[in-house]
């Protein structure tokens, strides 16, 4: 599985968000990712020009 975190920044909220490149995985290799890496459900996905990015609201 290929995904590296791009970076982390504050999000309105106050709470950290992180981006991950998520760009060579397919729908189910996100949704496994998600499920052994991030502890939360609040997650999003965001496209920029051609990358693709998990989004983790912390």
């Amino acid at each position: 599985m290929n995904a590296s975190v791009a970076r982390s920044e504050p999000a309105e909220s106050g709470r950290a968000r992180r981006r991950i490149d998520v760009t060579e995985l397919d729908a189910a290799g996100v949704d496994r990712y998600v499920r052994e890496n991030v502890a939360t459900d609040r997650v999003s996905l965001e496209h920029r020009g051609a990358r693709t990015y998990l989004v983790v609201e912390g």
